[in-house]
C-alpha cells in the first residue's frame, strides 16, 4: 500500500473503525518514493526528517535519523526526491511515523551545457 491508498482507506472508514485498521498497519516494512519537507535537529546527532509522498499534500511521512549516517540531509533542499524505508510506527489524521531503516538519495543527471 502506498501511503495515499492507506490515507484514502482510513478516510473511507467510519471513525470507531479507524484504530483496527491502523493496528493491522503497525510494523510492516515499507518501501516508498517520497519527496524531502523538512528537517530539524533534536538532540545534535539525532535528525527528525519530513517528506511528502504526493505533490501539494498536507499529509506527511515523518521519522527520526542519525545526521552521522545521513550527513547528506545537511545540504539536502525541501523538494528533492529519495526514498525512504522502514516501518509503520504511528498512523493519525495527518502523519504516517516510520521507523526508518534506510535513506536512499537520488541523483538526478545534471543538465548538459550548451
Amino acid at each position: 500500500m502506498t501511503p495515499k491508498q492507506i490515507f484514502e482507506e482510513m478516510d473511507a472508514l467510519p471513525p470507531l473503525w479507524r484504530p483496527k485498521f491502523i493496528e493491522r498497519l503497525v510494523g510492516i516494512e515499507v518501501d516508498w518514493p517520497v519527496t524531502f519537507a523538512d528537517a530539524w535537529e533534536t538532540d545534535g546527532k539525532a535528525v527528525r526528517v519530513a517528506f511528502h509522498f504526493e505533490p501539494m499534500s498536507v499529509r506527511g511521512i515523518m521519522g527520526t535519523v542519525s545526521l552521522e549516517t545521513y550527513p547528506q540531509l545537511e545540504r539536502l533542499r525541501a523538494g528533492e526526491r529519495l526514498r525512504v524505508r522502514g516501518r509503520i510506527r504511528k498512523i493519525d489524521r495527518m502523519f504516517l511515523e516510520m521507523d526508518i531503516s534506510d535513506l536512499l538519495f537520488c541523483v538526478e543527471a545534471e543538465p548538459a551545457v550548451a
